[in-house]
């Protein structure tokens, strides 16, 4: 997400915007296998695999998640300051990974610490509360980032205008 902010930013923003990256590497390479032993040993009924076999397929799953995280960082990386179809395409695709992440993610992680649970389904008060409460402040996270955007955009207009005019000015 560095493309959003051109590269100027506040410790706020960086916090804004590395929580959330930390909290995705984490529930991709901790959560994702969990998921994938507990529905293999557990929750399937057909399928009832032992430990052993749970514990293979949940290592493939995080081999293949951190594969995942790898090729995103790459193509990130590779897509800063170039231009074109592509490019924006994968700076798109930055962007709807951190509307997942603040909006769906954290809320989850949040229902579930505070006990909440789908399999089996439990609900309490205080999970949906808290879920709430941190999608709402994803969502106000990412209207402070869409003001902090354009503060910056405004500033680097400005010095696009006195430039041009110092140019003019020869």
């Amino acid at each position: 997400m560095n493309w959003l902010l051109y590269g100027r930013e506040t410790w706020l923003v960086a916090v804004l915007k590395g929580v959330p990256l930390f909290l995705f590497i984490y529930f991709l390479l901790m959560y994702i296998p969990n998921y994938a032993y507990y529905l293999t040993t557990v929750v399937i009924p057909f399928l009832h695999f032992s430990a052993d076999v749970g514990f293979i397929i949940a290592a493939l799953v995080g081999g293949g998640n951190f594969t995942l995280l790898i090729v995103l960082a790459i193509w990130t990386q590779a897509a800063r300051g170039r231009r074109g179809f592509a490019w924006s395409l994968i700076r798109m695709l930055d962007f709807l990974q951190y509307l997942f992440v603040v909006l769906i993610m954290i809320p989850l992680l949040a229902f579930n610490l505070a006990g909440g649970s789908f399999i089996p389904p439990r609900f309490p008060l205080l999970s949906l509360g808290l879920g709430v409460v941190s999608a709402g402040l994803g969502a106000a996270t990412l209207v402070y980032l869409y003001f902090e955007y354009r503060r910056l955009t405004q500033l680097e207009a400005e010095a696009a205008v006195a430039r041009s005019a110092a140019y003019s000015a020869r």
